[in-house]
């Protein structure tokens, strides 16, 4: 059966956050634990072997543990929890990409296995393989387990920012088009290093507070420190690159897509940045007198900005949820001229109401509202800007009616409205019922 129709309607908090909930979660801990905090302990132990530190090679241990409990509950957990939340509040777009990517889908759960099977030998094996060639062989497993974690995020990256820049796949319908798309490697790379930023921030909380042994401690920032020197340049540079990649009308909703005022949007930006360049700098200079407070600062403005990315990521594609081929409410471009012709209603798969009349108006009008309307907005919620009880709040049922046909031209992120004046009309007598119903 072709589902292309909302399933679940979550109208307080509105669908469009729940799946933004579950897919920031999902990104800190894939991004943060699985690939950052993987290359960290591997460092570590690789600079415990050299250094032949035996507290340091536990302690590297230790770490694993938390990061096989954490990707294999919350983070498998969230990565399904994505999964179920698009295919019942957005199947057209999942449905699209899964037409789309499907063979890089298939070798992103092989390579997830893969990463999963190594997790667990490298950290059940650690004590077993503790010396020589072994102990070598261990670590080989390691290194082997961050080159899979990559592999993940590398094909993963692929399949999100083709939904903001599909390049030449609109007209080829090619994969290698729709994969290696402009804004592939900018993301690629500042979602790498990102990562690592964000990791090292985390273990440094974790060692000011838990680890006691001062010549342990020195080791471990010591590696931070360099893997700090390395991602803090690389962030910078590949997240300029990123913008300076994505569509000119997209980079024009960057701060839009934040709420925030402009002003507010840049000191903050300005804010966090500062803190992750003084953090790493003290982590050098005094390492010994790192402050726990800095290194939460450091901490949340890594996360900060890893919630902005994905946050104005979604929101920057707006009126598309596919830029130039679907719009946010899973109509395609291509289909929006019959919709125009023959009506939304002719066209939707489970509305009950095909033709208008006096007495089935307000019904079909609601399903006008479910199919062009509900991914974004909701009736009333704790998102004033998206609750249309407080949007359209006093306006008579002809304004509504006016506004409707022209929404996308006065709010350039809104998708057009397609269907027929009848429709529109049973849209407006929809929206006027029940926005008067909530006030």
């Amino acid at each position: 059966m072709k589902v292309d129709f909302p399933i679940v309607e979550f109208p307080w908090f509105g669908n469009g956050n729940i799946v933004a909930l579950i897919a920031i979660i999902h990104v800190l801990i894939s991004h943060g634990v699985a690939i950052g905090a993987t290359a960290i302990v591997v460092s570590t132990e690789y600079y415990a072997m050299q250094t032949k530190n035996a507290k340091l090679d536990q302690l590297a241990k230790q770490l694993t543990k938390w990061i096989v409990i954490i990707t294999t509950t919350v983070g498998a957990m969230t990565g399904v929890g994505i999964w179920l939340s698009t295919m019942v509040i957005q199947p057209d777009s999942i449905g699209s990409l899964l037409r789309i990517f499907f063979w890089a889908w298939v070798t992103e759960w092989v390579i997830f296995i893969g990463e999963v099977v190594l997790l667990l030998i490298y950290y059940y094996t650690w004590e077993k393989w503790k010396e020589g060639k072994e102990k070598q062989k261990h670590l080989n497993i390691g290194i082997a387990l961050v080159v899979f974690s990559w592999l993940t995020m590398a094909i993963i990256t692929g399949i999100l920012a083709a939904k903001l820049t599909p390049g030449r796949w609109v007209e080829t319908l090619s994969f290698w088009n729709a994969f290696f798309n402009p804004t592939y490697l900018p993301s690629l790379a500042f979602r790498t290093f990102l990562a690592v930023t964000l990791t090292i921030s985390l273990f440094t909380i974790f060692v000011r507070i838990f680890v006691k042994d001062e010549d342990v401690r020195l080791s471990l920032f010591r590696i931070f420190s360099v893997w700090g020197a390395i991602s803090l340049p690389a962030t910078f540079i590949f997240g300029l690159w990123y913008l300076k990649s994505i569509p000119e009308q997209a980079a024009k909703l960057i701060v839009w897509s934040t709420g925030l005022p402009e002003q507010t949007f840049n000191v903050l930006n300005f804010i966090a940045f500062g803190l992750i360049v003084v953090f790493l700098s003290w982590l050098v200079i005094r390492p010994k007198k790192l402050p726990v407070v800095l290194a939460l600062g450091m901490f949340i403005s890594a996360i900060g900005f890893i919630g902005e990315f994905e946050v104005v990521r979604e929101s920057i594609r707006k009126p598309y949820i596919i830029y130039n081929y679907m719009y946010v409410n899973g109509i395609t471009a291509a289909k929006a001229e019959a919709m125009n012709r023959d009506g939304y209603l002719a066209h939707s798969t489970i509305a009950k109401v095909k033709t208008i009349t006096e007495e089935n108006k307000i019904e079909a009008g609601r399903e006008i509202y479910e199919g062009q309307c509900l991914a974004c907005h909701t009736i009333d919620g704790w998102r004033s800007k998206r609750a249309l009880a407080n949007r359209l709040q006093g306006w008579p049922q002809k304004s509504i009616e006016s506004f409707i046909p022209t929404m996308h031209q006065v709010r350039p992120m809104m998708p057009p409205f397609v269907g027929t004046k009848e429709e529109v009309e049973a849209l407006a007598a929809y929206l006027y019922k029940v926005v008067n119903e909530q006030n």
